[in-house]
């Protein structure tokens, strides 16, 4: 099946009413597994692919060695790989897009984009992380991924409840973040469909 073909299955997955459950593999073994199983489609967790190698989750895996766990899932598989690439291992759009290149390259139809400060504390500004997904959209988009999937995770409740901070977010601020990050990914799946 070509990259494009897998792409078009896991959009077809996705079916109103129907939550699409997606098992985590952190290598080319468990990946089989999840496909011998049944599974429609593979996902990675940044976390257990991270911890499977001896590294904290973070981005504090390094990205090449990332880029071959993904390259052997990928080959090893013959169903749709989305990968959770955190926040794309740089704070500069040109290499975020880069990095985002070389995963399209390996195969992914899909990618879930958290909006943490890459190798830094706090979450990007809504207009901020809103750049960083136009860069992943517009390099999907000239890469031709049509049909691929971008999942951008919205972390700031999630953060201050995993800190135990006192200063929790508002629900004015995440209600601006969502929006800002639902205008962004409406972008996203419009200008690749």
């Amino acid at each position: 099946m070509t990259q494009a073909e897998k792409a078009k299955q896991f959009a077809a997955l996705h079916i109103k009413g129907t939550p699409l459950i997606l098992f985590n593999a952190w290598d080319a073994g468990t990946a089989k597994v999840i496909q011998s199983a049944g599974a429609k489609a593979i996902a990675t967790s940044s976390w257990s692919v991270a911890e499977a190698q001896g590294f904290r989750d973070g981005e504090h895996i390094p990205l090449s060695f990332v880029e071959q766990i993904i390259a052997r899932i990928t080959a090893t598989v013959d169903l749709p790989v989305t990968v959770d690439f955190e926040g794309g291992y740089s704070e500069d759009d040109v290499v975020l897009a880069k990095n985002v290149s070389r995963l399209i390259d390996l195969g992914v139809i899909g990618i879930n984009f958290e909006d943490r400060v890459v190798q830094g504390d706090g979450l990007y500004a809504p207009d901020r992380q809103a750049q960083r997904i136009a860069a992943v959209r517009d390099t999907a988009k000239s890469k031709m991924w049509t049909s691929s999937s971008m999942r951008a995770r919205i972390c700031s409740l999630v953060t201050a409840i995993r800190r135990n901070s006192p200063r929790k977010p508002s629900s004015e601020q995440n209600s601006t973040k969502t929006q800002a990050h639902l205008v962004s990914s409406y972008r996203v799946l419009r200008t690749m469909a």
